[in-house]
């Protein structure tokens, strides 16, 4: 089923809903809603380091099994 279906068949749920059922739903979305705020101010700086050497082309990046090889070999 597309986005905009889902969205609509959800919002006429929400509309008719009860509180209990509202709860319900707002409980469960808010679990998958993550946003920047979950991180400190450390990983968050980390974050935009990598971004910026992702951007500039100067992130090296390996395969997993290259990433397993050199693991085992440590």
């Amino acid at each position: 089923m597309e986005n905009s279906v889902l969205k609509e068949k959800l919002h006429h749920l929400v509309d008719s809903a009860d509180t209990k059922l509202l709860e319900i739903l707002y409980s469960v979305a808010s679990e998958f809603h993550q946003t920047a705020d979950d991180l400190t101010p450390e990983q968050l700086a980390e974050l935009k380091r990598r971004l910026d050497l992702f951007d500039a082309g100067k992130m090296s990046f390996s395969t997993w099994d290259e990433m397993i090889s050199k693991i085992e070999n440590e």
